[in-house]
C-alpha cells in the first residue's frame, strides 16, 4: 500500500524511484483483496502490484528504506549492517519527521537519523504499521489510513511534492456503512 500510495503523489517530474518488497513475500501475488479493495476507494489501481522478496542488494541501492514493522528494519540493518543511518520503520520517520528543517532529501535523511532517540521514548511497538493481509475490509481501511498519515509526512518532509502541484491533504479512507439485514 505504501508504495503505492507514494507513488500517486510523486508524479514522473520529480526525480525518484519507489519500489517495496516483503520480508515473507508470495513472490509474484497481487494485493490482497481487502487492501486492493482500500486502494481503491483512495483512487487507487493496485492491479498491476505484484509481491518481491526482499534482497539486501535493494538496500544498498537505495536512499532511504522505510519497513512496516521494527522486526523489519532490524532485518535490514543486520543483512546491511551499513544501511543502519538510512533505515527507519514508517511511523518512526513520520514521526521524527515533524522535527527535521527543509532541505535537499538526502540531508533530511540524515537529520532523521541524527535525532533518532531524542524526541522521548517510544513503546516497542508503537512503531509498527500493522499487516492488513487476508484481514476484514474495515482493518485494512484503518491501517490505509495510517499508511497514508505516514505517507504524507514522508514525502512531505523529503521535499517530493511536483512543484507544479498542489500538496495533497491526506484523504480520509471512506467508511462503508454496513448492509442492514432485510426484514424476513
Amino acid at each position: 500500500m505504501a508504495e503505492l500510495l507514494f507513488r500517486s503523489w510523486v508524479t514522473p517530474d520529480v526525480a525518484t524511484r519507489v519500489s517495496s518488497a516483503g520480508t515473507q513475500a508470495l513472490v509474484g501475488s497481487p494485493i490482497d483483496r481487502s487492501s486492493a479493495s482500500a486502494l481503491g476507494q483512495l483512487g487507487i489501481d493496485p492491479t498491476r502490484h505484484r509481491a518481491r522478496q526482499f534482497e539486501p542488494w535493494m538496500a544498498v541501492e537505495a536512499d532511504l528504506i522505510l519497513t512496516a514493522e521494527i522486526a523489519h528494519r532490524d532485518l535490514v540493518m543486520t543483512e546491511v549492517p551499513s544501511m543502519f543511518r538510512r533505515t527507519f520503520t514508517m511511523k518512526e520517520f513520520a514521526r521524527l519527521a515533524t522535527h527535521l528543517r527543509p532541505g535537499n532529501y538526502p540531508d533530511v535523511i540524515a537529520e532523521a537519523a541524527a535525532i533518532r532517540g531524542m524526541h522521548g521514548a517510544v513503546l516497542d511497538d508503537s512503531d509498527d504499521m500493522p499487516d492488513p493481509y487476508r484481514d476484514a475490509i474495515n482493518k485494512a481501511r484503518s491501517i490505509a489510513q495510517q499508511i497514508t498519515d505516514t505517507v504524507h509526512a514522508t514525502v512531505s518532509a523529503l521535499g517530493l511534492w511536483p512543484h507544479n502541484h498542489a500538496i495533497p491533504v491526506p484523504t480520509t479512507v471512506p467508511a462503508v456503512a454496513p448492509r442492514r439485514p432485510k426484514p424476513s
